[in-house]
């Protein structure tokens, strides 16, 4: 009897502390702007194929930098109102302005995210998943944590193709 009052006191205590974990908008803002080593993988619904990539995301107080170091070398800076997109093998540059893409995956990693905005809402999956939601164009971003750091990010770009970028801090 006594052994049976505290298991259930412990899981009580364990589910308390589970639930003192939820990740907050706050959290989520300040992994994203961390240094990582990635590996992304892209399922192409129309051919279900499956692409994978890898590289690191490097930031700094100006903008950040991705580099695609497989299978192709490729870096992209994303600095003010504008993405650089370098093809390191053609030795090709290309300049973007940030409005004309309108993508709503890049404005949160550059932006963070914020709980006021009306241009999406954030909602728990579960204590270590946010999910963020477009409120005019049903985009969804699904951040996931292990042990409060950013380990996935899930979503699915404006052609269809479901991403899936692990993370590993460096």
């Amino acid at each position: 009897m006594m052994v049976r009052f505290l298991l259930i006191l412990i899981a009580f205590h364990l589910s308390l502390a589970s639930h003192a974990l939820t990740i907050s908008a706050d959290v989520l803002n300040s992994e994203l702007k961390k240094n990582y080593s990635f590996v992304e993988r892209s399922l192409n619904q129309s051919d279900l194929k499956i692409e994978t990539s890898s590289g690191k995301i490097l930031f700094d107080p100006l903008g950040v930098t991705v580099k695609v170091l497989a299978p192709f070398k490729e870096n992209y800076r994303i600095e003010g109102d504008r993405i650089e997109i370098h093809d390191v093998f053609l030795d090709q540059k290309q300049i973007i302005d940030i409005d004309q893409l309108d993508n709503f995956f890049i404005n949160i990693l550059m932006n963070g995210v914020d709980n006021n905005s009306q241009a999406y809402s954030i909602s728990h999956i579960n204590d270590a998943t946010i999910e963020i939601i477009s409120t005019n164009t049903s985009n969804l971003i699904r951040f996931s944590f292990i042990d409060n750091k950013l380990n996935l990010i899930r979503y699915k770009d404006s052609i269809g193709v479901e991403h899936g970028i692990e993370l590993t801090p460096l």
